[in-house]
């Protein structure tokens, strides 16, 4: 919902006005154009009235061909939402080449969650399905950088210099197994052998994944 931001920059008004005229609270507008939440079908008939727009093209399916650049004001986070950075995109498969923890942008979180699990977090953007249902393509992958894991972990690992994302077992040889979420996709064994052999090492601890839908 990116449009969002655009067209209450273009007549004037801040978030504080546009959750007014809805009926609710500064801060789940907010959250609107952060795409932490989708705005119900009411309420986006309603922006769409309030920007003078169709919901197609406030949604982004229809293109605005008056539609100008407008200069970006810094605007205070909603008090809810903290900043870390979001670092390369990994997919949520194997074999997938990838930049470990290659800084990209700040995205915002809740600030309960540093509360939570403290500062130095990182996010990374899940692209694949094999994590499917508990991660889906465009979630955010909130992570503690650091090699410690427990047995069912969900990790951001390192083989052979490409990155995925899955949950971690240890095996009784030794090793490790790989497993998917999604029943479509295998499980992966890697013996101390592979684990040398390949480099395979653990980058961070996914904490929660959030969903692009929230």
């Amino acid at each position: 919902m990116n449009n969002l931001k655009y067209y209450r920059k273009s007549k004037g008004l801040n978030q504080e006005d546009v959750a007014k005229l809805l009926g609710i609270s500064t801060t789940a507008y907010g959250h609107y154009e952060t795409g932490r939440r989708n705005p119900p079908a009411d309420n986006l008939a309603k922006l769409a009235d309030i920007y003078d727009v169709s919901v197609d093209i406030l949604m982004g399916r229809v293109a605005d061909s008056h539609q100008t650049e407008i200069t970006d004001s810094a605007e205070p986070v909603t008090e809810d939402d903290v900043f870390v950075p979001l670092v390369a995109s990994l997919r949520c498969g194997y074999g997938e080449n990838g930049n470990s923890f290659a800084f990209i942008k700040k995205v915002p979180i809740p600030a309960s969650y540093v509360r939570r699990w403290g500062d130095g977090l990182k996010c990374v953007m899940a692209i694949g399905d094999s994590m499917s249902p508990t991660i889906v393509p465009g979630d955010k992958l909130l992570c503690r950088p650091g090699d410690a894991w427990e047995s069912g972990n969900i990790v951001v690992i390192n083989i052979n210099d490409s990155d995925t994302v899955k949950r971690i077992y240890r095996t009784s040889d030794g090793g490790i197994d790989l497993k998917p979420d999604n029943p479509n996709f295998q499980t992966v064994h890697y013996s101390p052998k592979d684990i040398e052999n390949l480099q395979i090492h653990v980058l961070g601890r996914v904490l929660i994944s959030i969903s692009k839908e929230l």
